[in-house]
Parts: C-alpha cells; sequence; structure tokens
C-alpha cells in the first residue's frame, strides 16, 4: 500500500522541477552597487538528499537497497521527483543566469545595465542578455534568451523578476517556453547572513498543454533553514491526481547528523512525526 502511495506521490509532483543546487560565491558587486541576486536564489538546494550528499550516507542507502519502504525513502522520493522532473525545462534558464556572473555588464543609462553572453554547456548555442534596472526601491531584472540553429528561436523573455535593493529579498518568474512565453513558475526566496534563508517554487500557470484549467496550479515546494535539531525543511504542498486534491508533505532534518523525519497524512494515514537516524534506518521519533 505504501509503495502506491509513494509512487501516486511521485506522479502528483512530476511537473516539478530543480537544478541540483551549485553553490555561487558572494554576491556579484558591480559599479555604482548593481548587484546580481545570489544564484541560490533559483535553486533550491537538494544536496543532502543527493547522491554525493555532504553526509555520504544518501547514496550508500540508495546503492544498497536499504530501507525501501522506510521514512528517509519515501522523504528523497518526493525530493528527487522536484529534483529533476523539469531539468530540462528550465535548465537553460537557469544555466542562463549563473552564467551572468563570468560576465560584466554594460552601462546603457537611465539607471540600466545589462549583460550579454552566450551560454556554455549545451550543444545548442544559445544567447542571452539580461538588465537590470534600478528603480530606486528596487532592481527589475529581464532575461531575454535566443537559440540559434536547428530547432531555434527569436529572443523572447524568459524570466523576470525584482529584488529589494540590500539583495535580501525578491521573487522570479520564469515563462514556459519560447512556444509558450506564459508564466508557468514563480520563484519567492530570502536571504539570511549571505546564504538563502528560505525559497519557495510556486506553479502558476493557468492552462495544462491541451488547454483545461491546470490542476496543479497553487503547488509549491519550498526549502529553508531554521533553529533547533531539524535546522533544515522542505514543506510541499502539491495537487494529488489520485485523490483530486491537494496534498502536504513536511520534510525536516539535520545538516550534519542527516537525522531526519516526515510528515504526511496522505502516505503515513496519521499526522504524526516518522523518523530516521543517521545511517536511514527507521526508528522512534523522541
Amino acid at each position: 500500500m505504501k509503495n502506491g502511495r509513494v509512487y501516486g506521490i511521485a506522479i502528483l509532483i512530476a511537473l516539478f522541477f530543480t537544478i541540483s543546487c551549485e553553490k555561487s560565491d558572494e554576491t556579484a558587486t558591480i559599479e555604482n552597487s548593481l548587484a546580481l541576486p545570489l544564484y541560490e536564489s533559483m535553486v533550491i538546494d537538494f544536496s543532502d538528499f543527493g547522491y554525493n550528499s555532504n553526509s555520504g550516507k544518501s547514496a550508500a542507502l540508495f546503492y544498497n537497497d536499504k530501507a525501501p519502504d522506510g521514512n528517509w525513502f519515501f522523504s528523497k522520493i518526493v525530493v528527487d521527483v522536484w529534483n529533476s522532473a523539469l531539468f530540462t525545462t528550465l535548465a537553460v534558464p537557469v544555466a542562463s543566469f549563473k552564467s551572468a556572473f563570468a560576465h560584466s555588464p554594460q552601462d546603457l543609462g537611465d539607471n540600466i545595465w545589462e549583460w550579454t553572453y552566450t551560454v556554455e554547456g549545451f550543444s545548442s548555442q544559445y544567447t542571452a542578455r539580461l538588465t537590470g534596472e534600478v528603480t530606486g526601491e528596487e532592481v527589475l531584472w529581464k532575461m531575454y534568451i535566443t537559440k540559434n540553429g536547428i530547432g531555434g528561436f527569436e529572443e523572447f523573455l524568459w524570466f523576470s523578476g525584482s529584488s529589494a535593493m540590500d539583495g535580501n529579498s525578491g521573487f522570479w518568474l520564469l515563462n514556459e517556453s519560447a512556444e509558450n512565453p506564459e508564466a508557468m513558475l514563480r520563484i519567492d526566496w530570502e536571504r539570511t547572513n549571505n546564504v538563502i534563508g528560505s525559497i519557495r517554487y510556486t506553479w502558476v500557470r493557468e492552462l495544462d498543454e491541451q488547454e483545461n484549467d491546470d490542476m496543479f496550479k497553487d503547488s509549491y515546494l519550498e526549502y529553508g533553514l531554521q533553529e533547533g535539531d531539524f535546522d533544515a525543511y522542505f514543506k510541499v504542498y502539491a495537487y494529488n491526481n489520485n485523490r483530486q486534491d491537494f496534498s502536504d508533505v513536511r520534510i525536516e532534518w539535520n545538516r550534519e547528523t542527516f537525522l531526519g523525519r516526515v510528515r504526511s497524512f496522505d502516505y503515513f494515514e496519521d499526522e504524526e512525526w516518522h523518523c530516521w537516524d543517521g545511517d536511514g534506518e527507521d526508528i522512534p521519533c523522541e
């Protein structure tokens, strides 16, 4: 029964995405104090549940096939689906933003700066044009992408957003594609002590591929840091196709010891926490 619920939840989340988090350097400050937001403002940190996590335990658990029905394994499935499902869809805009840190902008006047460069790492050639406009209260960002060659497309606005002048908060709004340049995903983020303290992906697409109401609209995944023994968390609220309703999953863990816990009424059929130890084995919650 639980395996069925696992894959049911995996399916309901399967339209979501992220790129595996890769830490950037400090915020890139340029002339006249204009700065790019942290790269991590666009990518959730999934590293503790990746195959090469800091603890090394998640990789061993996965390859040794331990705890296939356990609390840790269920949590990893939820995280993995979010981490990979839309990788191919949004890899280009995220990589385009990361590439901006390696280039210097041109001052266009009227408090507008522009970065223009080729995006590396893809078999096709993409050109990015990122603009930042200082309004006095915030910086408005726009990323235009062009693809050359086979399957190419003219320049279009792939994502936009804004950030506070102090660089401590902001949002991104990503459009789906050149063929369907409609809003698909909103990313809200907050920075604390030079790291991203919280980041939330919210599915905002109005219509699905068949032009019907998108039932996943308003689903979200949130990652954050918090005080206490479990100092990091994921919060998932996503539409469950099987239940035809929204489901909640809350995952908390310690980033040093890898002790963790998960709570999901639709999977466990109770409101209790379900815990694992540093080796990913199920244990009673204290």
